[in-house]
C-alpha cells in the first residue's frame, strides 16, 4: 500500500500485476525474510483484496484503503487453493505436515469441491470458513402458493400480513448493565488517555478488554442467532415475501432511534433472507421505500394521513375499520408487491387472489396475534 501511494504521487497508475512483482523483490530482501515464512498465494490474496479496495474507492462504492493493525480485534488470511479435510483436520499451504484441528458446524457434501479457506481471529476466537461448489444448481422460482408481507419496526421486530409479530429482543438493552459495568472498570486500568501520550496499555487493561470485547461477541451472536431462526421460518412457510426497501443509513442519523435501528440489524435480517429464498426457490419483492403503507387503509383503501410513532392503532374515518398500524402497514405491503408480480419471473405463478391469507400458520418464534379488522360500532 506505502508503494502504490508513493507511485501515484509521481503520476503512476500501479495496479495488481506491478505491486506482485514488487513483492517478489521484497521477498528476496534480508529485512523481509519474514514473508517467506507464510504462503505465497495468501500474501497475493492480500494484494487482491488491496487492488479491489482501490478500485471500489475510485469507483465511488467504498472508503480509502486504510492500513492493517496489529491492534485490530479481526484478523484474517486466505489461501485460494490447496485445502484439505481429513480426520477433523483442516490441512493448507504451511499447515500440511499436522493439519489444523477443526470443528465442524456441519457436514461438507462428498463430492464438493474446495475453493478456498479463510481463517480469521475474532476476539481470541478462531474460525475457519471453506468455500465450496457443491455442485447443486440453484432453483428456479417455485409456483407460489401463498404470500406474505413484512414490516419491519424497533417495538415489534417483524410484524407479518398472517398477524405474526416477532419482538425485539433488544440484546444490547439486555446487557447493558453488565456492559456498563465492565466498560467502567476498563476505564480505571492504565492506558493512554490522550493523543501523543505513550503511556502503555497494562495487563490488566488487556485482560478487562478481552472481557468487554467477549460481551460484545456474545450480543453479535445471540441477535444474529434470532435473526436466523425468524429469517428460516419465513421463508420455509411463504413462497412470496414482500417487504419495503429502507434507507437505513439516513434513518441511522436520527439521534432518538439510532442505537434501536442499530440493534435490530434490519439490514442483516434482509440479507439473510434472500441468500435463503434465492437457495429454496422462494420469491423476494422490494417495494419502493416512499410507499406509504403506514397511511393507508389496508380495507378500502383510503389515505389515513401521517400518524406520530406513538399512536399504534387508529381507526379509518372512511370505512370505520380498526387496525392495528403495523399489521396494518404490512398488508398493505404484501399487497403493493404482489401488484408488482406481472413484471417479474414469476408472472402468473400466484394462485390465491391478493388479500387473502395463507391458512395454518404456525410460528416457533413469533406471536400469533388474535387482532383483525373490524368494524367500529356507533
Amino acid at each position: 500500500m506505502d508503494h502504490r501511494q508513493k507511485e501515484y504521487a509521481k503520476g503512476q497508475k500501479v495496479n495488481y500485476m506491478i505491486t506482485q512483482g514488487k513483492l517478489t523483490e521484497l521477498k528476496k530482501q534480508k529485512e523481509f525474510e519474514w514473508l517467506n515464512e507464510c504462503g505465497s498465494q495468501s500474501l497475493q490474496m492480500a494484494l487482491r483484496e488491496l487492488d479491489n479496495a482501490y478500485q471500489r474507492f475510485f469507483k465511488q462504492l467504498g472508503g480509502y484503503p486504510k492500513y492493517k493493525s496489529k491492534k485490530n480485534n479481526h484478523q484474517s488470511f486466505t489461501a485460494p487453493q490447496n485445502i484439505k479435510i481429513a480426520n477433523n483436520k483442516t490441512y493448507l499451504p504451511k499447515f500440511t505436515q499436522d493439519g489444523i484441528k477443526t470443528k465442524f458446524h456441519r457436514d461438507i457434501p462428498k463430492d464438493a469441491i474446495l475453493k478456498q479457506a479463510t481463517i480469521s481471529r475474532v476476539n481470541n476466537q478462531y474460525f475457519i470458513s471453506i468455500l465450496v461448489d457443491d455442485n447443486i444448481p440453484i432453483p428456479k422460482p417455485i409456483k407460489a402458493k401463498n404470500a406474505v408481507g413484512l414490516d419491519v419496526g424497533t417495538e415489534t421486530l417483524i410484524t407479518t400480513s398472517d398477524y405474526v409479530k416477532y419482538p425485539n429482543l433488544r440484546h444490547t438493552k439486555k446487557y447493558a448493565k453488565k456492559l456498563k459495568k465492565l466498560q467502567k472498570d476498563l476505564s480505571r486500568k492504565q492506558y493512554s488517555r490522550k493523543k501523543g501520550d505513550i503511556t502503555p496499555k497494562s495487563n490488566n487493561y488487556l485482560k478487562q478488554l478481552k472481557k468487554v470485547q467477549k460481551l460484545h461477541t456474545k450480543i453479535y451472536n445471540s441477535r444474529k442467532d434470532y435473526l436466523h431462526k425468524i429469517s428460516n421460518e419465513i421463508t420455509n412457510q411463504y413462497d412470496i415475501i414482500c417487504l419495503e426497501s429502507l434507507n437505513i443509513k439516513g434513518m441511522v442519523k436520527n439521534r432518538r432511534l439510532s442505537k434501536s435501528i442499530s440493534d435490530v440489524a434490519w439490514s442483516e435480517f434482509m440479507r439473510q433472507l434472500e441468500y435463503k429464498a434465492t437457495w429454496k426457490g422462494k420469491t423476494i419483492i422490494k417495494i419502493d421505500k416512499w410507499f406509504p403503507s403506514s397511511q393507508i387503509c389496508s380495507n378500502c383503501g383510503s389515505s389515513t394521513g401521517k400518524k406520530p410513532l406513538h399512536i399504534r392503532k387508529f381507526v379509518c374515518s372512511e370505512c370505520n375499520a380498526y387496525h392495528d398500524r403495523d399489521i396494518n402497514a404490512s398488508k398493505n405491503i404484501r399487497n403493493y408487491g404482489l401488484g408488482q408480480t406481472d413484471k417479474r419471473n414469476s408472472a402468473g405463478t400466484v394462485d390465491y387472489a391478493c388479500g387473502v391469507s395463507s391458512s395454518g400458520v404456525t410460528t416457533s418464534y413469533g406471536i400469533v396475534t388474535s387482532y383483525d379488522t373490524m368494524k367500529q360500532e356507533a
